[in-house]
């Protein structure tokens, strides 16, 4: 889906209240690869204008089949509720949001390209960071 904009939405996360412009990200928590970059984009996220969902939270899954998502999910997912990006799409909007200006050069690329060089860290992301509950996924 094309996102026209971040839609207001409000949310309290555990005790620190997330900005009313928030965005959310699900992720899959039970992956060290995938849970080590979103700490690192916790602490980029001075704001809190990311609210960060695992991705078997019951909050996610209620988001997931609200937006008609199948339930094994191999992706990142960007959502204000309504719209929702996946795969390097995805990974862009968090850049932009963060301001990072490296989303630019990012841009320059055709979406089937960032999204094959995503598939193919994710299809190997429990070999780069190990899976924490001990699953191995392929």
């Amino acid at each position: 889906m094309i996102y026209s904009g971040i839609y207001l939405v409000n949310f309290v996360s555990g005790n620190k209240t997330v900005n009313t412009n928030s965005s959310i990200v699900l992720y899959d928590a039970h992956c060290n690869f995938c849970s080590a970059i979103v700490r690192y984009f916790k602490q980029k996220d001075k704001t809190n204008v990311i609210l960060w969902i695992e991705n078997d939270n019951k909050k996610a899954v209620e988001i997931i089949s609200k937006l008609k998502l199948g339930k094994h999910i191999d992706s990142i997912i960007w959502t204000d509720e309504k719209n929702y990006l996946k795969k390097s799409v995805a990974l862009i909007k968090i850049l932009e949001i963060l301001n990072w200006k490296i989303r630019h050069l990012l841009k320059l690329f055709p979406t089937k390209l960032t999204d094959f060089i995503y598939d193919c860290i994710a299809k190997n992301r429990y070999l780069i960071g190990s899976c924490s509950n001990g699953e191995n996924q392929n």
